[in-house]
């Protein structure tokens, strides 16, 4: 949660000092001030609007643990690694309550239609951070030129960064996931044979 406070909180003062001394653009203080502190709502706002379509509009199959998309190498799981995703990844926000089902931590690994549940979660939240980061530049369109460089630019860029860390945490986990719902399976085979 700091993380996000404090990226948010930067931009928007870097946005305000950006446009009132470095860049000044004619603007009064209170403008430039309403459309600083403007720039995070927009952001959130924009990415909530994907994230229900997302969630709410597309048909499940379509994040199934089946589909391809959904599939990651190993080669992008050790580019995480490098990356330190190990160190970081618990300390970025989860918002599994939006969607009430937390991903933070796998309360029931021994259920495979939990952990299945799990994987579906985890490729909605992948799209959802995907789009986010990709479609929030166009929320630019919706705005006057110079607003959308001066303002709307920096707030897309903070909010592609903010986007791309959950990403990774979400693609990083679901190999293992697939592997934790293959044992279950095997074991629930298991007992039906012994049975």
């Amino acid at each position: 949660m700091l993380l996000y406070i404090l990226s948010i909180g930067i931009t928007v003062i870097l946005v305000f000092l950006g446009n009132l001394f470095w860049f000044p653009a004619g603007m009064s203080v209170l403008k430039v001030s309403l459309l600083s502190i403007m720039v995070p709502f927009v952001m959130v706002a924009w990415d909530g609007v994907f994230a229900t379509i997302i969630r709410h509009l597309m048909p499940a199959r379509w994040f199934s643990k089946d589909r391809k998309r959904f599939q990651v190498s190993k080669i992008e799981c050790k580019i995480y690694e490098a990356l330190g995703i190990k160190h970081w990844k618990d300390n970025v926000l989860e918002l599994g309550m939006f969607t009430s089902f937390s991903k933070k931590k796998v309360s029931d690994p021994n259920n495979p239609e939990y952990v299945e549940r799990f994987i579906l979660e985890c490729n909605y939240g992948s799209s959802i951070h995907f789009w986010n980061f990709v479609l929030g530049f166009v929320v630019m369109l919706f705005f006057p030129k110079d607003i959308a460089l001066r303002f709307i630019l920096p707030g897309a860029i903070t909010n592609a960064f903010l986007s791309i860390l959950p990403l990774m945490i979400l693609r990083y986990n679901v190999p293992r996931l697939t592997r934790l719902l293959v044992l279950l399976q095997k074991k629930a085979e298991r007992a039906k044979t012994n049975a």
